[in-house]
């Protein structure tokens, strides 16, 4: 995976929309991002990653405020960034959830996360997803990562790594957790423990059943006061509850069996004694019966005087009934009567208090049945005529409702023709104002656009002359740093030449030292030195001393040119802003720029107003034309609601006029009618009244009639006397029951007494025999209920002692299939516990490792290796880091980590390396551990790294040989981006991305600077 090109808008610290050439930067393969403290340096990282994970790393996201706090309100926060895997290029722009000004009144409102990859295909840009889920799914498979491995792999953060050197093994653990997923090893471990619980559990579910079984057989002998140490067995042995529960059952077997031989006698016994103690009963029951029925004949013959009057009184009924029907219908005719003169008062009453019917009926006539019948025919043809006449009178209502609504119209039609008049008016006296002032702002805002571009021209001096200025001081002070860079070269370069040319001269005696007798000369191989010259007095130059003169005169050359540089730069610069007219007096280019702006600003004040006036003026037309328009449209309203209301005016005399004869003294038509109606009902409902109490009458006297004729041939001399002889039908009918049932009972009783069993007890009673007494029954009872319980108990001993002699074999048989299906659970549960403790770093694990934590120990060891190699090269060959699976006493290890000295071959701690050990050591894990995640996941190229921080913490010889080690990534074909503002770096690094800090947010740029040597 290479990185391409980033664009951040409205992101940390960076307001304005920056752009990070990462092909540019990465042409040398080996980059600087650099800036102060709290620049933005780690954002640009955060960037990336939020590009392509949708989140930050580390504590950075909990914060949730990814906007910059410098952007503008309604300027969008966003992330754009291209990158390629293998062959394929893609784009993925992001922006996060943030508060933006709402389009309408005051706050805020939620802009939602989104999403958009694209990937380029024949250089055109195909949209793949543009969902933040879909996304984020589709980058994580192209990339073979997951957030937290690409921030430990391609963003090596030396303080994390540090860390994880000198940490035990829980952190280490963790952050190799998250790296390199255990999850199915895990799995395995939680499987192997799930199947040691299960078949744990199944087996102490089985010994459960064998004990609860057992301790069921022992409690159903222990029913019957037998336990397992009456026949010699021990409870709490399991392996000997087979033979103890036959014993058992042996036992019980005895006890059965005594116990039917006494249950049959006792059976026998009972079986007599129930026999005497029913015979006993029976013949109790039959003297009881005979007293009994000697009661019930006394009872009966004691009612005879009160039977004969029932019978008179039926007798005296049955007479009267033949006379019920005409009874009836006199006493009806009667109550028919009276209520018809009921009625007909009533109705008298009310005709006396109407007096709307005064006018149909004279006083007096309310007797008179045609008078009435007149007055009834009277008062409906006025009704009819009423009934005809309603129409005009609701006629009459709606035009008086039409005509006070319409005389509203008119008054509101004339109070807006007014407005109307008066709107109009105003109009017209504010548009010739404003027409006489728009001739001089016209020619005030003249020539506007030449003003704005004397403006701009005189700014654009003022600033080449500022520049200028400040340009003149920067060449002041670059000619005195090339001044002393050359005094400091040239000095430098002198003592140089002079240590080398005494290094020269001094050689021979170098060389003449170093001869010894019978070896040979270096120079022309003789063994022999007849004359080796003598070595001089005074100061030698060694090789180092010569070198080091040599590199501190390069150093000055180096410095010098740059001075050269930058003073070139600062003359051609003041040369172009001279050219610019940069010469001129600042005050004068103040000066002109004032009275510009001035000039600029009263024009510009003097249109804004002649446009506001245009505006008033087309407004005030626009609105007097409408204002017009509705004056037109009142006035033709206002003439046709006039028209109208004289037309309702008439027809509303026209219609009074006629109603006035009909209505008489009542408020309206309606109520006349209403009255009328009221005097009819009266005059009708007392006509109906005398006609029904007429006919009442002769229906009494006729009904009367006939009752006299049916009294004649009956015992009885008159009406009253039948009614009191007839009875009510439930009365006569309970009569006639009585005697029924006294007559019933006497044939009972007769039947009762020729009964065998009564002739039985009466000879008896003629012998002399008693009948038997409560005692008798009590003691024959008592004997009989004795000897049925102890058969029945005795019968019960016998069931419950065979119940249990078979429960006990059945026992016996299933302990026996339990302990069948145990023995090789038993064995099962054995392994299982045994493959789980394993597996959890128990048991026979001499490592005390589990599982999972045994193959992250493979993975730290691949991790070591890998970072060994890189170590050797920082350290000159001295460090190697080692995978340790020691323990420490107890405790589990497997993820230990040591550092082999190679100048004293021992082991020890990495605690105990220096700082700057430390970072490389640190560095070269995070290196190692990028390779085997790169490997881990599916070889995938990585082939652009950044390594944030650290580097301060380096003498030269350190950082010169870390610098080895990074462009030895370099050259296997990745880039390396260094995060740090260490200045020895400024100076190795020739490609630099810069953040600069300020107070409106930071900037990036780039920068390519020759690098010191």
């Amino acid at each position: 995976m290479r990185l391409h090109h980033l664009e951040i808008q409205a992101f940390g610290p960076f307001a304005d929309r920056q752009a990070v050439d990462f092909d540019a930067l990465s042409a040398q393969g080996l980059f600087l991002l650099n800036g102060p403290t709290g620049a933005g340096k780690s954002s640009v990282l955060d960037a990336v990653c939020f590009a392509l994970y949708g989140s930050v790393p580390g504590a950075r996201q909990a914060a949730k405020r990814l906007r910059s706090d410098h952007a503008a309100e309604s300027l969008a926060p966003e992330v754009s960034l291209e990158f390629s895997v293998a062959d394929r290029r893609f784009r993925v722009v992001r922006s996060p959830a943030w508060e933006r000004p709402a389009r309408r009144g005051g706050g805020t409102t939620t802009e939602q996360a989104h999403t958009l990859l694209s990937e380029r295909i024949n250089s055109d840009w195909v949209q793949k997803s543009a969902r933040n889920d879909e996304a984020g799914l589709e980058l994580q498979s192209l990339l073979g990562m997951d957030k937290e491995q690409f921030t430990k792999v391609v963003m090596l953060p030396q303080g994390e790594f540090a860390a994880f050197l000198r940490a035990d093994a829980k952190p280490r653990r963790e952050l190799l957790q998250r790296l390199f997923s255990t999850a199915r090893f895990e799995d395995l471990e939680k499987l192997f423990a799930e199947e040691h619980q299960r078949t744990a559990r199944r087996l102490a579910e089985q010994e459960d059943r064998q004990r609860h079984l057992f301790l069921r057989a022992v409690d159903e002998a222990g029913r019957h006061d037998l336990a397992p140490v009456d026949v010699g067995a021990d409870p709490e042995a399991p392996d000997v509850w087979a033979a103890t529960l036959q014993a058992l059952s042996g036992a019980l077997t005895e006890r059965r069996d005594a116990a039917a031989l006494d249950a049959t006698d006792l059976a026998g016994q009972s079986t007599l004694a129930d026999t005497a103690l029913a015979t006993l009963r029976q013949r109790r029951n039959r003297f009881a019966a005979l007293a009994q029925l000697r009661a019930h004949r006394a009872e009966h013959e004691a009612r005879a005087e009160e039977i004969a009057d029932l019978r008179e009184k039926a007798r005296r009924h049955d007479e009267a009934r033949g006379l019920a029907a005409h009874l009836r219908l006199d006493d009806e005719a009667a109550s028919l009567l009276g209520q018809a003169r009921t009625r007909h008062a009533d109705a008298l009453d009310r005709l006396q208090h109407n007096s709307a019917a005064d006018e149909y009926l004279e006083p007096g006539d309310a007797a008179d049945g045609t008078a009435l019948t007149d007055a009834c025919a009277a008062s409906s043809s006025v009704l009819a005529v009423l009934r005809a006449a309603l129409p005009d009178e609701q006629r009459l209502l709606d035009v008086r409702a039409e005509r006070e609504a319409l005389e509203s119209t008119i008054r509101r039609l004339d109070a807006g023709l007014d407005d109307a008049r008066d709107a109009i008016a105003r109009l017209q006296r504010r548009r010739a104002d404003d027409a006489g002032t728009l001739v001089p702002l016209r020619e005030a805002a003249d020539g506007l656009a030449h003003l704005r571009s004397d403006l701009a021209a005189a700014v654009a001096a003022e600033e080449t002359v500022r520049e200028y200025g400040a340009a003149t001081q920067r060449l002041a002070a670059a000619d005195a740093r090339h001044a002393l860079a050359s005094e400091q070269f040239l000095a430098l370069k002198e003592e140089w030449l002079a240590k080398l040319q005494l290094r020269l001269e001094q050689a021979a005696q170098e060389l003449a030292e170093q001869l010894e007798d019978g070896h040979a000369c270096p120079v022309c191989g003789s063994t022999e030195h007849p004359a080796p010259v003598p070595s001089p007095e005074g100061e030698r130059i060694s090789l180092d001393e010569e070198q080091e003169a040599r590199r501190l005169q390069a150093e000055a050359e180096a410095v010098q040119q740059e001075a050269r540089e930058v003073r070139d730069r600062g003359r051609l610069e003041v040369a172009q802003l001279a050219a610019r007219g940069g010469g001129t007096a600042p005050e004068d280019a103040a000066a002109a720029t004032r009275t510009a702006r001035s000039t600029l600003q009263a024009a510009e004040a003097a249109d804004a107003e002649c446009t506001a006036v245009e505006e008033r003026i087309r407004r005030a037309v626009a609105e007097e034309d409408s204002t017009t328009e509705q004056r037109d449209t009142l006035r033709e309203e206002r003439a046709a609601a006039g028209s109208r209301r004289s037309s309702l005016t008439d027809q509303d005399a026209e219609l009074s006029q006629r109603l006035a004869g009909l209505q008489a003294d009542a408020p309206s038509l309606a109520a006349r009618i209403d009255a009328v109606q009221h005097a009819h009902d009266d005059l009708d409902r007392v006509r109906k009244s005398l006609d029904a109490l007429a006919g009442a009458e002769r229906a009494q006297q006729e009904n009367a009639r006939r009752l006299r004729d049916a009294l004649q041939g009956t015992p009885f001399d008159a009406a009253d006397e039948a009614r009191s002889a007839l009875l009510p039908e439930d009365r006569a009918a309970g009569l006639a029951a009585t005697l029924r049932e006294y007559e019933q009972r006497g044939h009972r009783l007769d039947a009762a007494e020729d009964d065998d069993a009564v002739r039985e007890t009466l000879s008896e009673e003629q012998e002399g025999v008693l009948a038997p007494t409560d005692d008798d029954e009590r003691a024959a009872a008592a004997t009989a209920e004795d000897l049925r319980g102890r058969a029945h108990r005795a019968g019960i001993g016998v069931e419950v002692l065979g119940h249990s002699v078979v429960q006990l074999e059945s026992y016996a048989r299933q302990l026996a299939d339990l302990e069948q299906d145990i023995a090789p659970l038993r064995e099962e549960a054995r392994l299982a516990a045994a493959v789980a403790e394993t597996a959890r770093g128990g048991g026979e694990n001499l490592y005390k490792m589990s599982l999972a934590t045994y193959v992250l120990a493979s993975r730290l060891e691949q991790v070591a290796d890998a970072a060994t190699e890189r170590l050797l090269q920082m350290s000159d060959g001295r460090y190697q880091l080692v995978h340790s699976d020691a323990t420490a006493g107890n405790r589990r290890s497997g993820l230990g980590l040591n550092v082999i000295d190679g100048w004293t071959g021992n082991r020890r701690d990495t605690s105990t390396l220096s700082g700057g050990e430390s970072f490389m050591a640190s560095l070269a894990l995070a290196l190692g551990l990028a390779d085997v995640v790169q490997q881990e996941a599916g070889g995938l190229d990585i082939e652009t790294l950044f390594v944030d921080e650290g580097f301060g913490s380096l003498d030269d010889q350190a950082l010169e040989q870390v610098m080895d080690a990074l462009e030895g990534l370099r050259s296997g074909g990745r880039v390396v981006g260094l995060v740090s503002h260490v200045p020895e770096l400024k100076q190795r690094v020739s490609a630099q991305l810069q953040v600069v800090k300020g107070r409106q947010g930071s900037t990036l740029r780039y920068v390519e600077q020759p690098a010191s040597v």
